[in-house]
């Protein structure tokens, strides 16, 4: 008699989600959201439309879900860069140079999330965008603090360091090189943000 693995429809159905996902990604970043419908998702993926309903309630969901896994992409590619680091300075410099690394490096999810943004969903008011917003604004206030920054509007710096990571992104997805580009960033808010040495 087999052993029964009160695992296995679990797995299987996480597994099956995490298909439908990645297959609405490629889509999304393809044709765009209006164009990525749950019939063509479903499609892409090779299952039937109720398939793809069973396991998202709409199409909503899905596309919550699909901003969620380009957001994990972006943690499991900078966090263990940034926890590496422990000066507020290094952290700066470590998110914005692997952020247009990241760019570069995982086109395809990036275009999709510009896409979904671009639909009209507020990127200022989701969750892990405003996450990063407060990881970002803490590590700057960090190094006022320790007098390693300047004094500065925190969330005016915040504002223009993700604007210049907008536009490094126009960049890298319009076939643009990641040198000298990122290291230009980085030494443009080193000065931006750095005090004065030997004051």
């Amino acid at each position: 008699m087999p052993v029964q693995n009160d695992e296995a429809p679990s797995f299987i159905h996480a597994a099956r989600r995490e298909q439908l996902v990645r297959c609405a990604i490629e889509l999304i970043a393809e044709v765009g959201l209006a164009q990525a419908s749950t019939v063509r998702i479903a499609e892409r993926a090779g299952v039937s439309r109720g398939v793809l309903t069973y396991h998202f309630r709409d199409r909503a969901e899905l596309i919550e879900q699909v901003v969620r896994s380009v957001y994990d992409t972006g943690a499991a590619f900078l966090v263990p860069r940034m926890r590496a680091v422990t000066s507020p300075r290094d952290l700066l410099l470590t998110f914005i140079g692997g952020s247009v690394e990241l760019y570069a490096a995982h086109p395809t999810e990036m275009a999709a999330l510009t896409a979904v943004y671009a639909e009209g969903v507020s990127r200022a008011k989701h969750r892990r965008h405003t996450q990063e917003r407060s990881d970002v604004e803490a590590a700057l206030r960090e190094g006022q603090e320790r007098g390693e920054f300047r004094a500065f509007d925190v969330g005016v710096m915040y504002a223009t360091i993700r604007g210049a990571l907008d536009a490094a992104l126009v960049h890298i997805a319009g076939g643009g090189s990641v040198e000298p580009y990122a290291s230009e960033l980085q030494t443009l808010f080193d000065l931006a943000t750095t005090s004065v040495r030997g004051n």
